[in-house]
């Protein structure tokens, strides 16, 4: 029985850091573990979740478990197969070993799009914000907007490869846009400064912490809430801090 209880108890915190570490409300993650645990033991359990560590205990166990969470991004595809391999197990599609093993599997090869890929949504994404934000058609700016969110998220996401501080990966990232759209400009490739860096910023702006921030607080987890909200907005700072160094000295 100890084995069992061991086993859905790492099969629970493993599936919580999954979604904690994708980005997910607190709320979801607490829900989504105490569900498995329900399933697998029949016993309620005690979950309690932060952007930094996930906890449970159950019932029927004296012994309390905790998993640290040391990475944090925005992955919703991550959130979408968890909430989908709980479903199926709740619903007795499959069972605990089988849940396990997925979920390991998805903790060690979760799939991803190529590297070209995703820089070139970004740029695209920067370019047609650029669009939705300036309510203008400025399509000379354009293209150089496309550029410099592309290479923003690129630069970006290498150091993340490298660095697990976040703001300085948001900081270079913000710096590295704003010099190609400055430059863009002095050069002729674009005509608005203000057009290119308000949508090139935009594939860096934590808008996804920022709106899961207060779902949380809404909800009650005020400790979630506040170190996600708080995170977020030293986000922004940094973005904030490239590009106005660069207005001020470039």
């Amino acid at each position: 029985m100890a084995v069992d209880q061991n086993k859905i108890i790492e099969t629970c915190l493993l599936a919580g850091r999954i979604m904690v570490e994708g980005g997910s409300e607190i709320y979801r993650v607490e829900d989504t573990m105490r569900r498995i645990v329900r399933k697998a033991s029949n016993n309620d359990s005690q979950i309690f979740a932060t952007i930094t560590g996930v906890l449970v205990t159950m019932d029927a166990d004296e012994n309390t478990r905790f998993s640290q969470i040391n990475r944090r991004g925005i992955d919703m595809e991550k959130i979408n197969i968890v909430n989908e391999l709980s479903r199926k197990f709740t619903d007795g599609t499959i069972d605990l070993d089988q849940l396990r093993q997925r979920l390991k599997r998805l903790d060690r090869e979760l799939p991803n799009f190529p590297l070209w890929l995703r820089v070139l949504g970004a740029g695209f994404e920067g370019m047609f914000l650029m669009i939705i934000f300036t309510q203008t058609h400025a399509w000379v700016d354009m293209p150089l907007t496309m550029l410099a969110a592309a290479t923003g998220y690129l630069v970006s996401d290498r150091l993340g490869q490298i660095s697990r501080i976040r703001f300085v990966q948001e900081f270079m990232g913000a710096l590295a846009l704003g010099l190609v759209g400055i430059l863009g400009v002095r050069l002729g490739l674009g005509h608005n400064i203000d057009n290119v860096l308000i949508g090139a910023v935009m594939p860096l702006v934590p808008g996804v912490p920022i709106t899961n921030a207060l779902r949380d607080l809404i909800e009650g987890n005020l400790l979630a809430g506040i170190e996600r909200g708080f995170e977020a907005t030293l986000t922004v700072f940094a973005i904030a801090c490239a590009i106005g160094t660069l207005l001020h000295y470039v």
